[in-house]
């Protein structure tokens, strides 16, 4: 009789920090273990740093490093950080694609969104660059990377250093794993945002659409859904956002998506709501109507030292917007162990759902630290 034993899983040891506002910053290494990998996410303005401490820690340790450069960092929506991931175990690196091959100069311009007439003009800023993250198994990440021209000369700051492909290499794209049971599997995204129900508790039936427009629900013309809720007219401002969670029949999946036109208007298109143009409609998905309201849409006063949301986490959010210039360069440093997280402008993709409204934000808990 052959006895089988279960296998034993060695413990993970890892380290997050992320440190904001940054005076005379360098990459350290941990001094609780010996790290084989390190992730690191920061802002433009501290690239330069991040990626002479990485060349210098490549070249001296048996260490595999992937930066990458993004918006802003967590907690909230710093625009002045740098946030790592210290592991004991390598990083899986899968497909990338190189900066150079990345034909956007010769890319179809943005898809239209079924009512409104789209520019011809390309513009160099808007590079499409993703950093792909299998967080663990069932849970992806797709981080759209920041504009890094100004601080390190290229207009995406994305690379690593490591046995693969195109190491050492300026990346457009990545995919990369981390190690299994860095996130626990009882561990489940919390989604958070600043949405208004503007039905509150109710869900509607899409009975006409076609790709990305809503034509009728309940067999009722779209945009009446938008043009007679009281709550939304009263606000009478362009800068309120709406935006909806779509259902589809037979499916548990939530999608989420933005209102870019509808109503106020006469002839055919009047009645009809037009989604992102990633959204693809089905006839029978249950819909609600959110909005986000001018005072959600900008980053609100908060305590920086109230962090308990970010800490033993992985949180990843769409930038709230940037109001001024002011880079917090007056504001003194603050460092949080056991924080990591990025932002990005244009969004970001949890598990194919587009999360991309002001402040929005998915959150993973780690185990916590003993």
């Amino acid at each position: 009789m052959i006895r089988l034993f279960p296998k034993q899983i060695r413990s993970l040891s890892y380290l997050t920090k992320t440190t904001i506002n940054p005076v005379d910053f360098q990459l350290k290494i941990p001094e609780q273990f010996t790290p084989k990998s390190l992730l690191v996410l920061s802002t433009p303005t501290n690239l330069p740093q991040v990626i002479e401490d990485s060349i210098k820690l490549s070249q001296k340790q048996d260490l595999q490093l992937v930066v990458a450069g993004v918006d802003t960092v967590v907690p909230y929506s710093h625009r002045n950080g740098v946030s790592e991931l210290w592991l004991d175990e390598p990083i899986s690196i899968g497909d990338s694609a190189l900066l150079e091959e990345k034909d956007d100069i010769n890319k179809p311009p943005r898809e239209s969104d079924g009512l409104n007439v789209v520019s011809a003009q390309k513009h160099w800023k808007n590079i499409a660059s993703q950093l792909k993250i299998n967080l663990r198994q069932e849970m992806e990440l797709k981080l759209n990377l920041a504009n890094t021209v100004f601080s390190t000369g290229s207009i995406i700051t994305l690379f690593y250093f490591g046995n693969g492909l195109n190491s050492g290499q300026h990346l457009c794209d990545l995919e990369i794993s981390l190690p299994r049971g860095l996130i626990p599997r009882h561990s489940s995204a919390v989604v958070k945002d600043n949405w208004t129900d503007l039905y509150p508790g109710t869900s509607f039936k899409v009975t006409n659409c076609v790709g990305n427009l809503l034509k009728s629900i309940d067999n009722n013309p779209a945009a009446k859904y938008l043009e007679e809720n009281k709550k939304l007219m009263s606000i009478g401002s362009k800068e309120t956002e709406v935006f909806v969670k779509i259902k589809k029949p037979n499916s548990t999946k939530v999608e989420r998506f933005k209102v870019t036109a509808g109503g106020g208007g006469w002839g055919a298109k009047a009645d009809i709501i037009a989604l992102s143009p990633e959204a693809k409609l089905v006839k029978g998905s249950e819909i609600q109507f959110f909005m986000v309201t001018p005072e959600d849409r900008y980053l609100p006063n908060h305590n920086d030292d109230e962090v308990a949301q970010f800490t033993n986490a992985f949180t990843f959010t769409n930038s709230y917007e940037e109001t001024s210039y002011n880079e917090d360069t007056d504001e003194s440093q603050h460092i949080y162990e056991n924080v990591f997280g990025a932002g990005s402008e244009q969004g970001f993709f949890f598990n194919d759902v587009k999360h991309n409204s002001p402040g929005e934000s998915v959150s993973l808990k780690l185990e916590k630290k003993k």
